[in-house]
């Protein structure tokens, strides 16, 4: 955990603030617990051996070190944030990896940071508690690159896509709800901004006799259940990330509802307040197959939507100071 309360006040202080000494105790429980700080790792605080405590089980450095970037980050530009700080809501309390505070306390938006799983009814039920107690959320899931396979990046874009993403259905709620997805890599230690698609596949055709007819199947594509198309743009800096807060209708889906009120969401400094990432999964016509279509990837440049040229290529591992924006279709073409 990075946070603790102080033994002589009770007062909370953050682990990279503290000084070895003092006593300190959990937040959650409030057993003594250690402060852990050397010059490799980053400084937090742990249990004793044998302590029973939830409050921060199971927590992973990659969890760890999003919450400091951060808060790190917001605090750089010398604006106000909490770390592992509750909100009391109607839902209890309700503990905020990051709480963000706009200038002059004009509203609060809470970040969770997220690694593992969570079914559909803990989601409803921890943004409607934020909601409800007047606290927009953004949900931050943690970029693990192991999982994405094979890469490849979109010729004249900084723009990378996944063809076959096994995306976490708690990750599928997120998107459907904030409209996109905000992915923390604890590689570059900044972020990426994700977008997911249908993963299009094609059932070739077959045909068999039975009881003296012929039967015939498949010959089209289908939307996988199992994967996303997922699209990569950045990584960009925490320095760059600014939230704004939006309006979110209340929806209702097959399996899951989405919860309605004043949510938020982060846009990039110095982009327009409507940007969209130009991608998406299209049919296209062939042209020697009359009327037969097949699925490719398009990048909208001009207000045009045109096939891409994919080369396989790994995420970088530094951010660029980026803003995106669409090329003309002359630079495309000099690219590919």
């Amino acid at each position: 955990m990075l946070i603790a309360l102080r033994g002589d006040d009770r007062a909370r202080i953050e682990a990279a603030q503290a000084a070895k000494g003092p006593a300190y105790a959990c937040p959650g429980c409030g057993e003594p617990v250690t402060l852990a700080k050397g010059r490799i790792r980053r400084p937090y605080f742990g249990h004793r051996p044998g302590a029973v405590c939830s409050y921060a089980a199971l927590e992973t450095w990659e969890h760890q070190q999003a919450k400091e970037d951060f808060a790190a980050a917001y605090r750089a530009r010398s604006l106000s944030c909490d770390v592992e700080v509750e909100v009391l809501s109607v839902d209890g309390d309700r503990r905020a990896d990051v709480l963000l505070h706009a200038p002059g306390e004009a509203y609060r938006v809470a970040l969770e940071v997220q690694h593992s799983t969570l079914d559909y009814a803990t989601l409803e039920r921890r943004t409607g508690a934020y909601l409800a107690a007047g606290v927009a959320v953004i949900w931050v899931p943690i970029l693990i690159r192991k999982r994405l396979g094979e890469t490849n990046r979109i010729a004249g874009t900084e723009i990378f896509y996944v063809s076959h993403y096994s995306a976490p259905p708690w990750q599928l709620w997120v998107h459907d709800l904030q409209g996109q997805l905000w992915f923390y890599d604890p590689v570059t230690r900044g972020v990426w901004r994700g977008m997911l698609d249908n993963c299009m596949l094609y059932r070739n055709p077959t045909s068999w006799f039975a009881d003296g007819d012929e039967h015939s199947a498949g010959g089209h594509w289908y939307a996988s259940e199992r994967w996303s198309s997922l699209f990569l743009q950045g990584p960009f800096s925490l320095s760059q990330l600014r939230a704004r807060r939006v309006k979110w209708a209340p929806r209702k889906r097959r399996s899951y509802s989405l919860p309605g009120g004043i949510g938020a969401d982060f846009v990039l400094a110095d982009e327009p307040a409507d940007y969209t990432m130009p991608v998406r999964i299209a049919a296209a016509e062939t042209e020697t197959a009359r009327g037969f279509h097949y699925y490719r990837v398009e990048h909208r440049v001009d207000n045009a939507w045109v096939g891409v040229s994919l080369a396989e290529m790994p995420l970088p591992d530094t951010v660029r100071e980026i803003v995106p924006n669409v090329m003309s279709l002359k630079a495309l073409r000099a690219e590919t």
